[in-house]
């Protein structure tokens, strides 16, 4: 390890670093010149140092800002899709004539609507039903108002929420599920939830927050700024507009980060010399700040590759880390316990190993992986993790936060008292806990349907060939579909449903009867779940009459 790289960390909080910067007074500026200071960042290093800033400029100006939300009818990541909505803009968050609208899904014959969901979104299954496209019909209109060339997803919590429903959406109708701009184009996203989360921690009184425990829903945070709108992408853009006006720089940094090749390259430049901030939320409002180093990021062909692996500097140092001893004790008795029961070692499991009795840390760690037990956690710099050196972090706001950047800084010392002994025990924290979270991981996608299993591997390039001629048969001759075969299992899984949701004329009298048995079997299975659902959305809607006309359509009354 270099010396000097890791000394320089002692002056983070006094001299600064590089990283997002305080506002200050300054003329109006339009959204691709202020993203242009994160690009540069970035680009302008080795042999680029002599680009000019009007390239870079060039890059962005035709850039469209696409704002879209997703209602859905499910909990569940795979489940309908009720409502796409969306608003196209362009750099100067100027919204384009006739591009914007909304349309809804039908709900497929094999699924029950969740009353929850249903009375939450605002949209009744009967309208849904009478004006709802098919999956294949609905998924198909995304994609036709998805702008040409450069464009950047804009949602909130869309990370989390909207790119997981569309993405598996895309998934079951044999489409590119990653909107991957494999043609040549630039397809981001950036999320305004977590973006509002870090103003909210960072720049405490920049806008104005919501009272009581929602401060990060969307009508509440436009409502308390005073956005009238109530249609969600518009909502949003009002939103945008009000962080250029008073955030620019800070907007700047964000959007000059958005993208996985861009935020691990500002990792890169930070890691082992400035301590980072993690910011972070929970979903009942807690506003979190981490404080943490970036080590580097996970390598190979495992579903964390690409992540990266950050020390934790809250609480007190890891002992695991300190004392490798005590990692060798703890295999030992994992061992012992494994030979005395005769159980599956996953029977301890990681998913509660952040919580578990010991947790060195004492702070709830973004996306628990295992590893918070051991003081560390992974970061995954393609969802628009927010990321800024301590400096940017008052001392007065970190007291209010409950972060000591002192202690912070006094931690990572008693980690370089001996790095390369702690270094190593992280090497084997990483192999004890990945390869066992890759094992689960494993097991359990034998366990999912096909349409669960997106993340189960790449879609073979084969196969998306195959995808668009399925999808020109699918125009030409609909009743050959049925015979049309993939590679992938997963594919040939999820074909059967496809054409029984979507192309049921196509079926014979037999396939036919098949598939309506196949629909009343779910229906049934779905049916326990549906009326505890029913209950809880009498709970919390009773008194809401715009949601108790939705929920009638249940058969549900008061």
């Amino acid at each position: 390890m270099d010396r000097e790289k890791l000394n320089g960390n002692e002056t983070a909080a006094t001299h600064g670093a590089q990283g997002a910067p305080d506002e200050g007074a300054q003329e109006p500026v339009n959204l691709y010149d202020f993203m242009i200071t994160g690009r540069e960042l970035l680009t302008r290093r080795g042999s680029e140092k002599s680009r000019r800033e009007d390239e870079v400029r060039q890059d962005l100006v035709h850039q469209r800002l696409f704002f879209y939300s997703i209602e859905t009818f499910s909990r569940n990541k795979s489940g309908p899709i009720a409502e796409f909505s969306y608003l196209v803009a362009d750099e100067d968050l100027n919204e384009l004539d006739g591009r914007s609208g909304r349309f809804l899904m039908a709900l497929p014959p094999d699924v029950l609507p969740d009353p929850v969901c249903a009375a939450a979104a605002g949209i009744s299954p009967s309208e849904a039903q009478r004006t709802g496209l098919r999956e294949n019909e609905f998924a198909e209109r995304i994609l036709s108002v998805l702008p040409k060339g450069d464009f950047i997803r804009i949602g909130w919590n869309n990370v989390g929420f909207a790119d997981e429903r569309l993405r598996a959406l895309l998934f079951r109708t044999f489409h590119d599920p990653y909107l991957s701009g494999l043609d040549g184009y630039e397809r981001s996203r950036f999320d305004l939830r977590i973006f509002t989360s870090t103003v909210f921690t960072l720049r405490p009184g920049s806008l104005a927050e919501p009272q009581g425990k929602n401060i990060l829903s969307l009508s509440e945070v436009t409502k308390a700024n005073g956005v009238k709108s109530t249609f969600k992408p518009k909502m949003m853009l009002e939103l945008m507009r009000l962080y250029k006006d008073k955030l620019p720089k800070m907007l700047s940094f964000y959007m000059g980060l958005r993208t996985k090749a861009l935020m691990s390259e500002y990792l890169k430049k930070q890691s082992l010399r400035w301590i980072q901030i993690v910011t972070a939320s929970t979903w009942d409002g807690k506003l979190l700040a981490i404080p943490a180093m970036p080590l580097g990021p996970i390598t190979g062909k495992g579903p964390d590759s690409g992540r990266w692996l950050m020390l934790s500097l809250a609480g007190k140092p890891s002992e695991y880390i300190r004392n490798p001893s005590l990692l060798e004790e703890e295999e030992s008795q994992s061992d012992e316990e494994s030979l005395g029961t005769g159980e599956d070692e996953s029977s301890t499991g990681t998913e509660s190993a952040d919580t578990a009795p010991g947790n060195k840390n004492e702070v709830q760690l973004p996306e628990p992986s295992g590893l918070g037990k051991y003081g560390l956690f992974l970061l995954s710099p393609n969802r628009c993790p927010a990321v800024a050196p301590i400096a940017t972090l008052s001392e007065e706001r970190a007291a209010e936060l409950g972060v000591s950047i002192r202690k912070a800084q006094a931690n990572y010392q008693a980690y370089k008292e001996d790095w390369e002994s702690s270094m190593a025990a992280v090497r084997l924290i990483l192999k004890k806990v990945l390869a066992e979270k890759n094992r689960q991981m494993r097991d359990r996608f034998q366990t999912l349907p096909p349409e669960e299993r997106l993340y189960q591997g790449f879609i073979p390039a084969g196969d998306k060939d195959r995808e668009s001629q399925l999808h020109r048969m699918e125009r030409t001759n609909p009743a050959n579909v049925k015979q049309f075969r993939f590679s992938d299992p997963r594919l040939n899984g999820m074909l059967l449903t496809y054409i029984g949701r979507n192309l049921p004329e196509t079926l014979a009298p037999d396939e036919l009867s098949a598939w309506k048995r196949h629909c009343d079997e779910r229906i049934e299975e779905q049916l326990p779940e549906f009326r505890k659902r029913c209950e809880e959305a009498l709970r919390r809607f009773g008194g809401d009459e715009k949601a108790m006309a939705i929920l009638r359509e249940f058969d549900i009354e008061s």
